[in-house]
């Protein structure tokens, strides 16, 4: 049972006279030659920070696969202003319509950002980590953003020179060309020396993730293969948990973001979103995401990682208040169904639990090679299952 995925990613349609009508690239510092510290607090891959609004001090989650957002009771806080109405995708392709506005001012350390949009959007989970908003990377792209886990810290300047900033440990960074209205960034990489583009979004938990149609380009490049296929749901977004899909896992043998190598990486697909790496990137070393000048840095604690691991047969996610069989690889599809519920694992009453227990602790077999989990079907009868990590 890997860990519980709750992604989220904020997209823009498609629509060409959206695209042509507002970009939420607007506003920036209101000052030159800045440079400021921003603690930050990592609840299980999630990266939340304290901003200002008004004077008034708010937990954000700092997000760079999204942009600025904010709930709707703080916008209403501020008095926001509407800058624009229309629809927006959320992690698993659904779309509603929703207000961006206008933000005056926000303070981030030292440096204040004024004439900011953001979204008038945050998803019910979010007040699991009493979070009230986003930072986006609308707002960071004319920044350096250096985001250095030894000290927990989340540098924000446009000065290179108070950064130790090493070239080889550099690869290009670009902003995504299909969703340029946001500016999400976008690094250059090497998958088994074949040189492929992946994001960066610091709002995501996991190392690495796949797009189902990202995957079979990469394939015939032999940059990956599929080790694995299954059958379900675990990506939770905006607008809910995505439908039950195809599922596959992905093996690389080998990848490099400039000096800094990984070995026997697996990493599963979606059919939405985008193909990028998270924050257990931040595990290994130090990220610097340069926006000015086109650059992303990589400082690694070491030159070479074996990501090497055991996959349970069948990972859980969340339906409202129970835990239930999320995605079914080949090796669990005699032992489980997606969608039947999980009451108990390893003999912990889990018959009714919370998203927030969820998405607060430690995954329910972190540590265990083996578990027995209790399963109720759909006619509400009671099956121990015996399952092991391989």
């Amino acid at each position: 049972m890997n860990k519980l995925i709750f992604t989220l990613a904020f997209t823009l349609t498609g629509a060409s006279a959206f695209a042509q009508t507002f970009t939420f690239n607007q506003g920036g510092p209101t000052v030159k030659n800045y440079y400021t510290e921003l603690p930050y607090q990592n609840i299980y891959g999630k990266l939340v920070v304290t901003v200002e609004l008004s004077g008034v001090k708010h937990r954000f989650l700092f997000d760079t696969g999204a942009p600025v957002a904010l709930s709707k009771q703080l916008a209403a806080q501020i008095n926001a202003k509407t800058m624009h109405v229309d629809l927006i995708n959320d992690a698993n392709g659904v779309a509603d319509s929703t207000t961006i506005v206008g933000i005056d001012d926000i303070r981030m350390g030292d440096v204040i950002f004024s004439g900011i949009p953001a979204l008038v959007l945050l998803p019910d989970m979010y007040k699991c980590w009493n979070v009230e908003g986003v930072v986006g990377s609308n707002m960071l792209r004319n920044s350096i953003v250096s985001i250095v886990a030894d000290r927990q810290v989340i540098i924000i300047t446009d000065e290179p020179d108070k950064l130790s900033l090493n070239k080889k440990h550099s690869v290009p960074l670009v902003l995504d060309a299909n969703n340029n209205n946001q500016s999400d960034p976008v690094i250059k990489v090497f998958m088994n020396k074949v040189s492929v583009l992946m994001a960066f979004d610091s709002g995501q938990s996991a190392f690495l993730r796949f797009t189902d149609d990202y995957m079979p380009q990469l394939g015939k490049l032999n940059a990956c293969q599929v080790v694995d296929k299954g059958y379900g749901a675990s990506q939770i977004g905006a607008y809910g948990l995505q439908a039950n899909a195809d599922k596959y896992l992905v093996g690389i043998a080998s990848l490099n973001i400039g000096s800094a190598r990984f070995d026997n990486i697996t990493a599963e697909t979606n059919k939405n979103g985008n193909s990028a790496f998270g924050t257990k990137l931040l595990d290994y070393g130090n990220i610097t995401l340069d926006f000015i000048h086109g650059k992303f840095y990589f400082d690694p604690r070491t030159e070479t990682t074996n990501l090497a691991e055991k996959h349970w047969p069948f990972s859980p996610t969340m339906q409202g208040n129970k835990l239930v069989v999320g995605v079914v690889w080949q090796k669990g599809a005699t032992l489980v169904k997606p969608g039947e519920q999980i009451t108990a694992i390893n003999g912990k009453d889990y018959s009714e639990v919370s998203l927030c227990d969820m998405l607060n602790n430690k995954p329910p077999l972190n540590g265990y090679e083996t578990g027995t989990i209790t399963i109720k079907d759909a006619g509400g009868q009671l099956r121990n299952v015996q399952i092991v990590k391989e």
